[in-house]
């Protein structure tokens, strides 16, 4: 009984005593040896540069957590203590560690509050020397009382040289704007034309991560004249600043700033400089002629011949009251494949945009949607205006060959065009979930159009388990479209053709899309929210979503039967424009994800009186 007493007395004895994180416990196995990794600032491959306050983390580098660690830094010196940065002082500390043993902090349980155990600033109590290059190592301990014993660049040690850098990276957004990005406090400000009185949301963030720094605070203002001036500040520093509210401009020049400060000093500037521009919408239509036809027309007719293509266009722009052909006609191809400028557009209460899916349509540049995770520092940009005229109660037809990266998939760099895709999730590329980059909320597409997926009669499919068969010729190719009558906004216009068809110069003898020719049917067709698709992603529409016309697959099993290929665009038809006449009326916009020249004349033209009824343009019987 007395033995048995003092052995569970001596086994208190070491577990006390070893409860202590640098105590070895005699009656644990070795086994693996424990090491964390080093995870921030992220690992750059060889020697980094850093600033003079660095914040350092790690993980561990096994399944189990280590007990505890330690953690230690150095200027790179030789045998000597003598700086030295050619010197190898990783293979050192791995062949001598006891040489390094008085530079190690005491031993920090891993999982200790305030994650005191998983990192460390460097910088802010310890001088850091400016353009010498230093070390930074941890070591982990386990349960037993087994220690690393092998440190590795970019793994458990890091080199680092100290220097005064810029300042960390802010990137500011705006769903009109689209989005910037600054460094440091010499970049000149980004320049904006605006009409008056288009609300203005920005936000912003800052990341210093990159190099071991931390954010600390925010301000922004407007039309600060001096910088240094605290009260000239909309608000004083804070981390919690991170958005303004909004903002409305009717007149002159603004610029707007944003300033960010990390843990080290090192200050971003941000300036955006807002010029309003004069926007009377004085003039009823607009064609935007952006088709790249060829001289002669095909005898296939598998596209319009220019000259057929502006016959086709101006006949239906004549219909509109006030249409003068000399001046209200912008062809991209008579101004190098420019677009229109934001004053010319600003002349008008309506437009009409037709494009073809050449590379060089001025559409793809104007629509391009650059997503919030490819916003590249001081990049040449071009402001999609269109949004902007779409929320001063302007009215917009866009319509043009939709096939492939064309259509609002333009919206799109190439190599996320592969479809169907979500414009939420997807607007970087192809992703599994909706963790990633998600700002294609501010794509015109889906914002303004209220499009939330898109697909393609023929494009890049993506390989997915759950993708359906796609394919042409019989299968998903266009037989004819027809009205969605189950859609309200539809239902309130009987007027509108209840059936498309192709036009019968392109349906007959054997042209391209003969329906009993080789295609079997129509192919320059995008499709908006494919019920099969949006079902299979658990994605509901958007209240804004309203069809007009769906589509009839030549096989009624395609996957792509019965989708949704023309839409209102409702989200600002409440609005009543501006105009400097004050003459003005709220009304839908529209979108056709496909070229109209190829249907039915008689369908076409009831579609035309529907449209200029709504804009109150149609020129008079």
């Amino acid at each position: 009984m007395r033995r048995a007493i003092f052995f569970l007395f001596l086994v208190a004895i070491i577990v006390l005593i070893c409860s202590h994180p640098g105590c070895r416990n005699p009656f644990c196995p070795r086994d693996e040896e424990p090491y964390v990794v080093i995870d921030r600032p992220p690992p750059t491959g060889g020697t980094q540069v850093l600033p003079q306050i660095i914040t350092f983390g790690w993980q561990s580098g096994l399944a189990e957590n280590p007990r505890a660690v330690r953690h230690m830094w150095s200027l790179v010196v030789d045998t000597n203590g003598v700086y030295n940065p050619t010197f190898n002082i990783v293979r050192d500390l791995n062949e001598n560690p006891w040489r390094y043993e008085d530079k190690w902090s005491r031993w920090v349980f891993y999982k200790a509050p305030h994650e005191r155990g998983r990192m460390t600033i460097l910088g802010d109590d310890e001088p850091l020397e400016v353009n010498k290059s230093h070390i930074f190592a941890v070591q982990a301990m386990d349960r037993c009382g087994q220690v690393t014993e092998i440190f590795r660049r970019d793994v458990n040690v890091r080199q680092f040289i100290v220097a005064k850098l810029v300042g960390p990276l802010l990137t500011v957004m705006e769903p009109f704007l689209g989005g910037f990005k600054f460094l440091g406090t010499n970049m000149g400000p980004e320049r904006i034309d605006l009409p008056p009185g288009v609300p203005l949301n920005f936000k912003w963030r800052g990341d210093a991560s990159n190099y071991g720094g931390e954010i600390v605070s925010y301000r922004y203002g407007w039309d600060i004249a001096d910088l240094n001036d605290p009260d000239q500040w909309d608000v004083p520093p804070s981390p919690f600043h991170l958005q303004a509210p909004e903002r409305r401009l009717y007149t002159g020049i603004h610029t707007f700033f944003v300033e960010t400060v990390d843990n080290a000093g090192l200050v971003t500037l941000a300036s955006i400089q807002l010029a309003i521009i004069p926007f009377p919408m004085d003039r009823e239509l607009l064609w935007v002629d952006d088709f790249l036809g060829t001289p002669v027309q095909p005898p296939d007719y598998s596209h319009p011949s220019e000259t057929n293509h502006d016959q086709f266009w101006t006949s239906i722009c004549n219909r509109a009251t006030g249409f003068d052909p000399s001046s209200d006609v912008y062809d991209c191809t008579e101004h190098n494949n420019e677009p229109p400028d934001l004053a010319t557009i600003g002349m008008y209460k309506n437009i009409i945009w037709t494009y073809s899916s050449h590379r060089d349509a001025a559409w793809k540049r104007v629509v391009y949607f650059t997503p919030e995770s490819r916003i590249g520092q001081g990049s040449q940009r071009r402001l999609n205006y269109l949004p902007v005229f779409l929320v001063k109660g302007g009215h917009l037809w866009t319509l043009g060959r939709s096939e492939r990266g064309s259509g609002l998939a333009a919206v799109l760099s190439p190599d996320a065009q592969i479809f169907p895709l979500s414009l939420r999730c997807e607007i970087a590329g192809p992703r599994n979930d909706c963790f990633g980059d998600t700002s294609g909320v501010y794509s015109m597409p889906y914002k303004d159009y209220c499009v939330s997926m898109l697909d393609k009669i023929d494009a890049f499919f993506r390989t997915h388990e759950d993708m359906p068969m796609r394919r042409l010729g019989y299968y998903d190719v266009m037989a004819f479209g027809y009205r969605d009558d189950a859609d309200p906004y539809t239902a309130q216009h009987p007027e509108l053709p209840p059936r498309l068809d192709l036009w019968e110069e392109v349906a007959c003898c054997n042209r391209f899309f003969d329906p009993n020719g080789v295609v079997g049917g129509f192919t320059y067709v995008e499709i908006y929210d494919p019920e099969y698709w949006m079902l299979n992603n658990f994605v509901m529409s958007q209240f804004c979503f309203h069809p007009m016309y769906r589509m009839r697959s030549r096989n009624m099993l395609s996957a792509v039967n019965n989708t949704t290929i023309a839409i209102w665009v409702t989200k600002y038809a409440d609005i009543v424009p501006e105009t400097a006449s004050g003459i003005g009326v709220a009304a839908p916009s529209v979108h056709f994800g496909f070229p109209l020249w190829f249907f039915d004349r008689e369908a076409v033209d009831q579609i035309v009186e529907v449209i200029f009824t709504e804009w109150q343009i149609l020129e008079g019987p």
